[in-house]
């Protein structure tokens, strides 16, 4: 078998993206590997889910999801899509400030009886070339405080 390399405008067409220049950013809270009923955190929390999972829980993959698996380990998570040209940073501050720090004593709780608390940043960049972002001392600090990963992708897809 052989391999190529992607053009992007390949990736996007498989991809489901348009020619868009509009970036894309996804910032998701998730709680991973608990012994408890997911809902209890969106209780506390008083957010609703994006997505939830029981472990032992049975559900379906692939394409056509006809492959069945059953879940190794609960999660919980939450996430804000948006399709902004706004600087990743501010996106960020604006989800710590109405999600996190509002939350933070009860994210805390959680936590105790949660494996993983992790901070997901995933963008896709249409627009310009100098993608990047840099965590504040105050941000790590909070991240610290509620023990949580910090997991980050972002895909460059400008045509130029």
């Amino acid at each position: 078998m052989i391999y190529k390399r992607l053009e992007k405008k390949e990736y996007k067409k498989i991809m489901g993206s348009s020619d868009s220049e509009i970036n894309q950013s996804h910032l998701v809270l998730s709680f991973i590997d608990f012994d408890f009923d997911p809902n209890l955190i969106t209780k506390k929390l008083k957010l609703e889910p994006t997505s939830i999972g029981e472990k032992g829980e049975e559900y379906l993959i692939g394409s056509q999801k006809k492959i069945s698996k059953f879940r190794e380990i609960s999660h919980w998570d939450f996430e804000w899509k948006t399709q902004s040209n706004d600087f990743i940073g501010n996106l960020i501050e604006k989800f710590f400030n109405e999600i996190i720090i509002p939350r933070i004593s009860s994210i805390k709780e959680i936590g105790l009886n949660c494996k993983k608390i992790r901070f997901t940043i995933v963008q896709y960049y249409y627009s310009g070339h100098n993608l990047g972002y840099g965590f504040e001392k105050e941000k790590i600090k909070i991240l610290a405080d509620i023990n949580a990963e910090i997991d980050m992708d972002i895909y460059c897809l400008c045509e130029d």
